[in-house]
């Protein structure tokens, strides 16, 4: 390479180096300008979100001025550098014309290249194009130290109330997402806990079917213990499928009463009476119409009309929301109903309607799976109970030994078997009815009674399909319903008729405390006759 190529090429990066420094400054004090106005727009107006400038952006601006200080400084070719040293070395074109005569192979381009080759000898690159950067730097500096200060002390007004409205959109756009959150892991349970009840009745009520066809009459001892086995181990599983089921459903008539017994309130009472019997059908229905109602609203444009439309069927879910919570009481319906409102009323903002309206339907979705669930639950418990109360009878017909399974053999539902005991036992019954001799003073025909007496004694005793009617209320007395049904403790001697009256008192409000005990304590149904019959049997005059 010759003097002349070195000294323009060196004299082109300089050139380069140059135009990148000029870029660079310009470049920086233009973003910095921009962002320092965004900064002013952010804090004062809350035109941009305020988390957008921070001290981070005392990076970007001079990465970003960079960026387009590499993009638009480019090296200059021969010819402009070649001017460039004309110029500043007073060659008068001695450069130019030695750049542009390259090529040419003349006596006058051979004496130019020679003389341009000499005095290329004595220049230098540096003085040439000198750099002159602390001006630049200066001013770049400074803007970012302007920058950084605004950043740090300019204080946050807000005086169009946007950054106010974001930050609202930012907290319900959360709590949406918290509540599409939950609907989804409450679907993923559901999923999880399907048929695992369903499937137990099924295998123990096939096992009882086996258990009742073989029982012969001449084995009432291994029978008895075969029952007592098959009664505990349905006990157990009602309580277990009873555990979930909502306690509301015992008052589902008084709630409706406090509804007004309209037509709404009778027709929801009408649904939660098919959901007990473990038929949800007209509540799915119902909820399916508000499902697909909620999709087209999420398919609307905005305006008037969908705000009216959401209004209304916001009012009929709340509606059959309060409804549901009076008279059902689950607790996972309820939730997702009340999630589904919850999402409905997010809808109302613009910015989050579609997403809002889409998981108020997922919410619905999970009403109805809730409700499926709790139908299924409700018909294993049924299914549950009247297994225990064919033990109850079938243990009544092993103690008169007449519990032959080979006469069951037709028998395949609960409902096929308490025909069959109900037959047996009122056969029963009829046979055992006859004439008793005792001795008494009155003549006539019946039962004989437990003490002796002269001539033919009347009927005493009780029937024992008699109905017993309870009063459901309770009531401030010293006997407690649950566990301890009853209690006495007397120290010294008192009145006697006060005593009489204490004791009546007593009596009573036991006997209206069982049912309610019954309940609180989930005794299994094959034990609630005995224990009504107990306490109906109390006598109301002390000994």
């Amino acid at each position: 390479m010759t003097a002349t190529d070195r000294l323009l090429s060196r004299t082109a990066n300089r050139l380069r180096l140059v135009a990148l420094g000029a870029w660079f400054h310009r470049a920086l004090l233009v973003l910095a300008a921009v962002a320092a106005l965004a900064l002013l727009g952010s804090r004062l107006l809350g035109l941009f979100p305020a988390g957008w400038v921070r001290f981070e952006l005392l990076l970007v601006v001079p990465v970003v001025a960079l960026f387009v200080a590499a993009i638009f400084a480019r090296k200059p070719g021969v010819e402009r550098a070649a001017r460039v040293v004309d110029e500043r070395s007073g060659s008068k074109e001695l450069f130019l014309s030695a750049a542009l005569s390259r090529q040419s192979a003349s006596e006058f381009a051979a004496v130019l290249h020679e003389q341009a080759e000499q005095t290329a000898a004595t220049l230098h690159p540096a003085k040439l194009v000198p750099f002159y950067c602390l001006p630049g730097v200066r001013n770049g500096l400074l803007a970012l130290a302007v920058l950084a200060a605004g950043v740090q002390w300019l204080p946050q007004l807000d005086l169009l109330k946007l950054e106010q409205g974001r930050k609202a959109v930012t907290a319900l756009e959360k709590k949406l997402e918290e509540t599409k959150k939950l609907t989804e892991l409450r679907k993923e349970e559901l999923k999880e806990k399907s048929g695992v009840m369903k499937e137990q009745v099924e295998q123990a009520l096939t096992k009882l079917d086996k258990t009742l066809k073989d029982m012969k009459p001449v084995e009432k001892a291994e029978n008895a213990k075969k029952l007592n086995e098959q009664a505990q181990d349905f006990s157990e599983l009602w309580k277990k499928a009873t555990a979930d089921l909502p306690k509301m459903m015992e008052n589902v008539e008084r709630t409706a009463q406090q509804f007004g017994a309209n037509e709404q309130a009778q027709a929801m009472k009408q649904m939660l009476d098919k959901l007990k019997k473990g038929d949800a059908s007209e509540l799915k229905k119902a909820l399916e119409e508000a499902h697909k109602k909620m999709e087209a609203l999420a398919k609307m444009p905005e305006g008037a009309d969908r705000e009216k439309q959401m209004e209304q069927l916001a009012k009929e879910l709340a509606k059959m929301s309060n409804q549901m919570r009076e008279q059902l009481g689950d607790k996972g319906a309820n939730e997702a109903m009340k999630r589904a409102l919850e999402q409905m009323s997010m809808a109302k903002n613009k910015d989050a309607a579609k997403d809002a309206l889409q998981a108020a339907a997922d919410s619905l979705n999970l009403t109805k799976e809730e409700l499926e669930k709790l139908a299924e639950n409700f018909k294993d418990a049924n299914n549950l109970e009247d297994a225990l109360k064919n033990l109850a009878k079938a243990k009544q017909l092993n103690e008169d030994g007449k519990l032959d399974g080979a006469g069951a053999g037709d028998a395949k539902t609960m409902a096929d078997y308490e025909k069959l005991y109900n037959e047996l036992i009122a056969k029963g019954q009829g046979q055992g009815d006859g004439q008793g001799q005792g001795q008494g003073q009155g003549q006539g025909q019946g039962k004989a009674g437990q003490n002796p007496g002269i001539g033919n004694g009347g009927t005493v005793g009780e029937d024992p399909n008699a109905l017993t009617k309870t009063k459901d209320e309770k009531s401030k007395t010293k006997m407690g319903a649950g566990k301890l049904l009853m209690q006495w403790k007397e120290e010294g001697v008192g009145e006697t008729g006060q005593k009489v009256e204490d004791y009546q008192d007593a009596v009573r409000a036991v006997r209206e405390g069982v049912a309610e005990a019954i309940r609180n304590e989930r005794i299994p149904p094959g034990y609630h006759g005995a224990i009504q019959k107990y306490f109906d049997r109390l006598p109301e005059k002390g000994k």
